[in-house]
Order: structure tokens, then C-alpha cells, then sequence
């Protein structure tokens, strides 16, 4: 027997930007929200295999805005939850040893800091004071932000879901989608002995986002990726504070975590994939690549029982997708975020409330991020991607 419910608005997915979005709809005094996901629990996708960083040093103001805006609600969503969120400011420091990649790095650092982000250029010495174990010869350039740092993604899961179930977010777990079917006014998403009747469905379904949108007849172009992460065992002589390092040239990085390093690396020539089980041939990768700033790494053993692989869900400019299509101006699309959703969460929550409540967003400038954006004039890419 096919249960209803009657909702104002239905979202789809319970990572950190379906959270995100419903906590920020009802903080916009928007009634009636609904987080619906195949999970028995928030979090269990992308989300909760995050590396966790969080960081403003982006090379595009749309990014860098939503940066800004979520990081500090991160911090204090920390506070608020006694901790909860983990946010330690860290720091990112990049670094930059050929004359592309350093010249990139000036430029971004430039435009970071006229939008107001506390970034500064960083000479060898300083960035041995941060980061004593790395390898500087050779550097160009680098940059260093303090507010830029290291979020628990399990706690934001739930702190986020806290907050929401606070502001009287209601949840429909285990319940995968199987239709969204167009009404006179907003739509009825079918999952499974349940039909959600709502007046507006946002897409925030992370990696599935490109298949729920397709229940609409709607062309997401959004694909996932994997991506790996790999823990070493203890290393000695780490300081306590170590910001999340970043070799531009090659595209690795490492923080810290618990006695050793979490290292990271996005191959931009990797397949699409929708398989999130770790891949061996990572560690290949990374050995190719350590000895460029990290040398030490190649004395260091991986624990290969913290090993994990999470889906990042892209689009070709590496800008998330934040919009309405014409034909389905109820079904507001929030994907895209290409491991960013951490950090861009309440900024893209705070978007999608006002899309809904007002029928624009105001507090920042979508068009980057609109649905229409590819096929045409090239939009913006943003470069600063890991």
C-alpha cells in the first residue's frame, strides 16, 4: 500500500550539501522540508569518505565566496555543537616549483586576497617553519592561509543533522528513488511504498546526482570520479600543527592524522568510476610523485587498514551546478561540488533557500554556476583542484 506525504520541499540526498540545504530552507523560515536518501543514515556516501579539509585558496570568486562563507559557519556550527564539527585552522600552504605553476599561485593568491581571504606569498624559510619535513628546493612560490584547515567530516554529518532536526527538518532514510513525476505544481518523488508530494525537489544526490535528475527527464552533466586516500603509520617528528600541504607541481598532498600523514591525489587522467573501493594503483601513483616535496613518504609504510576510496561527483569546469532548469523550475539542482561539499555546504544551502523562497539568491552571484553554462562560450575553470 502506497504511503503519502505532503511536504513543501523534498530533498534528495543526506551528505553534506542535502543537510546543508535543509537546514538552511528552514532557517529561511521555509515549512515543510523533507531529506529523503537510500541510506539507513546520513552521511554514508561521499561525505563521510572525505579527506576534510576546508580551504579558500580557490582560483574562481564563485568558489572562493562560497568558501568564505561556509567555513566560517563551520566554525561556528563547532562551537554551537560543542566541537562537534572538529574545525582546527591549520592551514593549507602550497607550494610551487615550475614558472606555470608558480605564475597560477601569484595570480590565484592575488585574487584570494582581494576577496578578502588572509592569504599570503611565503618564503623558503617560512614554509620550513610550517612544514619542516619538505623538500624546498626548488620552490618558486607559495602561499599559506591560516582560516583554511581540517573539518571531521563525521562530525559535520552530525552536528548538521542535529542543527536540522532542531529546526524541525523531517527524514525519510532507506528510501532510494525510483521517480520524480512532474505535477501541475512541483512533483511526486516515488520511493518505493512512499510517494513524497512536493512543491519543489532539490537534487542534492552528490555522485547519483546525474541518474536522479534523469527520473525528470533532466540532463545532469555531472560524472563521478574515484578518489583515493591513504594513511601512513606513525612518523616521528611531526609538529603537532601542520597545515595541509599542497605540491602544485604534481598535485600531492598530506596532512596530518593521528601519528602519521593522510595523503591525498586527484590523477586527472583517471576514468570516470562509480566503484569507491580503494585502488591499489594509488600507492603507485603517489610513490612516482613523493620525492618532488615529500621524500620522506619513501621511508614511511602505508597502514593498509586505513586505506579508502570515495566517489568525487565533477563537471568539466570544476564548478558545481546550482540551478533550475526552464523546462522544471521546480526541481532545483545542487551537484557537482567535486569534493568540495564540505566546504561549500551552507553556502550552497543558503543558495538553494533563497532560489526557493525568493526565486533568486542574492547573497551570491549563481551564474557561474548555472545549468546552461556548457555548450557555448567556455565557461570559467577553476584550476586549484585536488
Amino acid at each position: 500500500m502506497v504511503q503519502q506525504r505532503r511536504v513543501t520541499v523534498a530533498v534528495v540526498g543526506a551528505g553534506a550539501i542535502g543537510l546543508a540545504a535543509a537546514l538552511q530552507l528552514r532557517r529561511a523560515g521555509v515549512n515543510g522540508v523533507t531529506v529523503i536518501d537510500r541510506n539507513p543514515s546520513p552521511g554514508m556516501g561521499s561525505t563521510g569518505r572525505a579527506n576534510g579539509g576546508v580551504r579558500a585558496q580557490f582560483t574562481t570568486p564563485i568558489n572562493i565566496e562560497f568558501s568564505r562563507y561556509t567555513i566560517p559557519a563551520l566554525a561556528a556550527l563547532d562551537r554551537q555543537s560543542g566541537g562537534q564539527v572538529g574545525y582546527r585552522p591549520v592551514g593549507y600552504l602550497f607550494m610551487a616549483g615550475t614558472d606555470a605553476t608558480a605564475d597560477a599561485l601569484r595570480r590565484a593568491c592575488e585574487l584570494q586576497h582581494s576577496l578578502g581571504v588572509d592569504v599570503t606569498m611565503v618564503s623558503q624559510r617560512r614554509v620550513l617553519e610550517l612544514a619542516p619535513f619538505v623538500r624546498t628546493e626548488g620552490i618558486l612560490a607559495a602561499t599559506y592561509c591560516s582560516s583554511d584547515g581540517i573539518v571531521d567530516p563525521h562530525g559535520v554529518t552530525a552536528a548538521l543533522r542535529s542543527a536540522a532536526d532542531d529546526a524541525g527538518v523531517t527524514w525519510l532514510f532507506g528510501a532510494g528513488v525510483t521517480g520524480i513525476d512532474a505535477g501541475s505544481r512541483g512533483a511526486t518523488v516515488r520511493c518505493g511504498s512512499t510517494h513524497v508530494v512536493a512543491d519543489f525537489v532539490v537534487n542534492a544526490a552528490g555522485p547519483d546526482a546525474r541518474q536522479v535528475a534523469s527520473l525528470a527527464g533532466v540532463d545532469l552533466p555531472v560524472t563521478a570520479y574515484r578518489r583515493n586516500l591513504a594513511c601512513t603509520e606513525a612518523v616521528a617528528g611531526l609538529p603537532e600543527r601542520l597545515p595541509m600541504c599542497v605540491d602544485a607541481d604534481t598535485g600531492l598532498l598530506i596532512r596530518r592524522e593521528a601519528g602519521g600523514v593522510l595523503i591525498g591525489f586527484s590523477d586527472p587522467a583517471d576514468p570516470p568510476c562509480t566503484d569507491d573501493t580503494f585502488d591499489p594503483g594509488f600507492l603507485v601513483a603517489v610513490a612516482t610523485r613523493a620525492g618532488n616535496r615529500f621524500p620522506f613518504l619513501e621511508s614511511v609504510s602505508v597502514d593498509s587498514r586505513k586505506c579508502w576510496a570515495g566517489l568525487y561527483p565533477e563537471t568539466t569546469d570544476h564548478h558545481a551546478i546550482v540551478d533550475a532548469p526552464r523546462e522544471a523550475p521546480w526541481f532545483v539542482q545542487c551537484a557537482g561540488f567535486g569534493g568540495h561539499g564540505i566546504m561549500h555546504c551552507l553556502a550552497a544551502g543558503q543558495a538553494v533557500a533563497e532560489t526557493i523562497r525568493d526565486g533568486s539568491c542574492t547573497t551570491f552571484d549563481l551564474r557561474p554556476l548555472r545549468l546552461n553554462r556548457f555548450g557555448g562560450v567556455a565557461p570559467i575553470m577553476e584550476t586549484a583542484v585536488l
